[in-house]
């Protein structure tokens, strides 16, 4: 057990949640997470309420008071506004939400903990991936070219962390996670939607469930093994460099649905729905992760029985 003080921001969000359960199993206690609006979820059962702060981290004044107090070692940066969808909708505030937010988070680090250790999540939608070949395998020197407004947010976000590497020699690993399920999970991701419509209809309250895309090919990892890779990072990630997270395997979206329907207690219709249909998708993507590998991470979870396992989850929730 190391007397690292931890930091994770967005900490009570759904990887932050099963991150603090791998950093707790491991033997680490002093570990802090940021949520807004007192909504502690999850990890109110897991952490004392003195170790979880309710800040808006884009306020650079109350960031830099918390980094003040808590001294840090190690800063998992989670906390980011999740929609890609949506984000087509809210442009500017998506933009500007996670610029302020990072550069209030490296701003207050370089100022009051310069010896901090930050691994920052970035997004494996940062890569360009308009080639139309069938599988595209994305190594990290794959060129940048974001398309939805969320994938460019977090470009920038990465630019920008890169820039204190640079210029401040601020201690910043960058980690590009691609598709990461399990319990847990909100709406508005594909394999949540799908398992919370079936809980839907195994409780009568609809009769079909509405899909999107389901040509679409991605690379699903287990979240267990996704903040696994995270803590690995956190440890071995060399300063500056860039790392991908992924399985390494596309399963496509016609297969997680058929997984789903195959466990549902009920008849399940499909409907296709056109607003679950973005302007502009990607039909395959693929993680090549051997640099994260190559450190000694492997994903051991298989994605099927996790699949099967987040259904089971949303049976167990008000919907």
């Amino acid at each position: 057990m190391s007397r690292d003080v931890i930091l994770i921001t967005g900490g009570t969000g759904f990887a932050g949640s099963h991150l603090v359960e791998v950093l707790l199993a491991s033997g680490e206690t002093q570990i802090h997470v940021t949520c807004q609006s007192g909504r502690g979820g999850f990890v109110s059962q897991l952490l004392p309420a003195d170790q979880i702060h309710e800040l808006d981290l884009i306020n650079f004044e109350t960031t830099a008071n918390l980094i003040k107090r808590l001294q840090p070692n190690q800063i998992y940066h989670l906390a980011a506004t999740a929609a890609v969808g949506s984000s087509f909708n809210q442009t500017r505030k998506i933009l500007e939400n996670h610029l302020e937010l990072q550069l209030s988070l490296l701003e207050a680090v370089r100022q009051f903990a310069p010896k901090s250790r930050i691994l920052a999540i970035g997004s494996a939608l940062e890569y360009d991936t308009t080639p139309t070949s069938p599988h595209l395998v994305i190594d990290e020197t794959h060129p940048l070219g974001p398309v939805s407004p969320y994938a460019v947010s977090k470009a920038i976000q990465s630019l920008l962390a890169t820039s204190y590497v640079k210029t401040h020699r601020l201690d910043v690993v960058l980690a590009r996670p691609f598709n990461h399920i399990g319990e847990r999970q909100g709406l508005g991701f594909v394999v949540s939607d799908f398992a919370a419509q079936i809980v839907k209809i195994e409780r009568g309250l609809q009769t079909e469930i509405r899909v999107g895309n389901l040509l679409a090919e991605r690379d699903f990892t287990d979240v267990k093994d996704m903040v696994g890779a995270y803590q690995l990072l956190m440890h071995r990630g060399i300063t500056g460099e860039v790392y991908n997270l992924g399985s390494g395997r596309a399963h496509s979206v016609q297969n997680i649905l058929n997984w789903l329907k195959a466990s549902a207690l009920a008849p399940v219709v499909v409907v296709p729905d056109p607003l679950k249909f973005r302007p502009l998708d990607i039909n395959s993507i693929i993680a090549d992760n051997d640099k994260v590998c190559a450190l000694g991470w492997q994903p051991t979870e298989d994605i099927k029985p996790t699949v099967e396992r987040i259904l089971a989850w949303w049976r167990t929730q008000k919907i």
